[in-house]
């Protein structure tokens, strides 16, 4: 782990649960972009973005909780988008 990734730094991430979320939800969960099930990912949806800090991450985590989505998995991507390499500031 870098040492730049403290509570408090924006980073990417991507977030994957059971079932299905609607893409219009993106709303909900700050700048994260909400991809709704398909092909391969049929049984998940994938929530991919740039958190501000570990509180607004900890906020997403707890609405997905609230709409009793089963949590598959959470990836720390870096604090830069991965495809364009351009920081999440």
């Amino acid at each position: 782990m870098s040492d730049k990734y403290t509570f408090t730094a924006p980073g990417y991430y991507r977030i994957e649960v059971q079932g299905g979320l609607p893409a219009g939800w993106s709303d909900r969960f700050g700048a994260m972009q909400v991809l709704p099930p398909s092909g391969v990912n049929q049984g998940t949806s994938v929530l991919k973005g740039c958190v501000s800090d570990q509180a607004e991450l900890s906020g997403i985590l707890n609405s997905l909780y609230e709409l009793h989505m089963s949590l598959i998995s959470v990836q720390y991507l870096g604090d830069e988008r991965p495809s364009t390499g351009v920081s999440c500031e």
